[in-house]
């Protein structure tokens, strides 16, 4: 424990803002997933209340700075921006283009064990760098955060590959729900083919989370080289946009490191919550994801989010310039959420109850029908007995 509590350990998010009227991404196509929402203010939030011993937490982000904190000359001591343009070369709306290069950020003097970590996830609960972090053979190297498992065969890979090819590959969004599939599905042939595993062999891998992930940059370079030394070389590292033929970052390291390195694996409890259940859901988990999804995007699933993230984190960072909007949002939401949370709860209870009465109204009818065979049968045995 002493030797991994002196490791220095950096957080990374990768971030943009589309609000930004500065932002200049002239022929880069974007998402509706990419505006912001302020996901980022509530997610620095979550790493300062529960891994305050992080050294220093870098934005790598398109835009000159993130238009709710305060200017860099006060912050820089904290929090680092890097320029998109300045670390790859060339603007990108291809995730994937920066996650495999992550391994270039030792020129920024980031910590060589890190957490990456999206806009969008929050750290809810107490951790700490065991948490992620642990001492192998005088090596401080990554843990894998999940607590499931899934069983992975080449025909059932390649079966699915068939179904969803044809699916994404006419899709006209850049990221939905059929083309991760895809991806998924052709990074676990990818992954067979790296460790030769034969037809009829069944591996286990561990369950990707959309979550904190902690990584090393060593690491990373090694699965950089395997993508780009592959067919998947353009469509994954160099194509200017999330193209539906890709190799999918977390789901490679997690499963590359376990394999080839027997890395271990811890349980961090955790959740992925779609926006429009932002207020309703069970949030009593060490991580959680409050994310747009594909096809929830609208202004009333972002209020619902922004509420949930405010109720959950209502404490301002040093970083933030506050106005008094969030003063009064910050006011209210308690009250708004703790009466949605009753609400949702009467309405369970509800709905168990509605449930419970008709099976036990079931429960009663074939109570009755049992007695009545039962009474029936009797009088008719009675019948024949006299009859002989």
């Amino acid at each position: 424990y002493r030797e991994i509590n002196k490791e220095p350990i950096d957080v990374l998010i990768k971030y943009i803002d589309l609000r930004d009227p500065n932002l200049n991404r002239k022929g880069i196509h974007q998402i509706e997933k990419d505006y912001d929402n302020e996901e980022l203010r509530y997610s620095i939030r979550s790493i300062l209340k529960n891994i305050p011993w992080v050294r220093k937490i870098f934005i790598l982000m398109p835009n000159e700075k993130v238009r709710y904190f305060k200017r860099y000359n006060l912050i820089k001591s904290k929090i680092i921006y890097i320029k998109d343009k300045d670390f790859l070369g060339y603007e990108s709306s291809n995730i994937n283009a920066f996650l495999y290069r992550y391994w270039k950020l030792q020129k920024y003097n980031i910590s060589r064990n890190l957490v990456i970590i999206d806009d969008d996830c929050f750290i809810n609960k107490k951790l700490d760098k065991v948490d992620f972090f642990i001492s192998e053979n005088d090596k401080i190297v990554p843990l894998i955060t999940t607590s499931k498992f899934i069983k992975i065969d080449r025909d059932i890979v390649e079966k699915n590959l068939k179904l969803f090819e044809p699916l994404a590959k006419s899709s006209k969004e850049e990221q939905n729900d059929i083309i991760f599939q895809y991806s998924k599905y052709l990074t676990f042939h990818f992954i067979l083919n790296i460790f030769n595993i034969s037809r009829g062999r069944d591996i286990f891998i561990p369950y990707f989370t959309h979550n904190a992930i902690p990584i090393n940059l060593m690491d990373v370079k090694e699965i950089y080289d395997l993508v780009y030394m592959s067919k998947f070389k353009y469509t994954t590292l160099d194509c200017p946009y999330r193209h539906y033929e890709y190799i999918h970052f977390q789901i490679l390291y997690i499963s590359y490191t376990f394999l080839k390195y027997n890395r271990k694996v811890k349980n961090i409890p955790s959740k992925f919550i779609q926006i429009n259940d932002s207020i309703s859901s069970d949030h009593n988990f060490f991580l959680i994801c409050i994310n747009k999804g594909a096809g929830n995007f609208s202004f009333l699933n972002f209020n619902k989010a922004k509420i949930a993230m405010e109720y959950l984190f209502p404490q301002p960072s040093p970083y933030e310039i506050i106005d008094n909007s969030y003063l009064n949002l910050s006011f209210n939401v308690v009250k708004t959420m703790d009466k949605n949370i009753k609400d949702y709860e009467t309405q369970i209870l509800h709905m168990i109850t509605k449930k419970e009465c008709f099976y036990y109204g079931i429960d009663i009818i074939i109570f009755f029908i049992l007695i009545f065979f039962k009474i029936n049968k009797y009088f008719i045995k009675k019948h024949i007995y006299q009859y002989y």
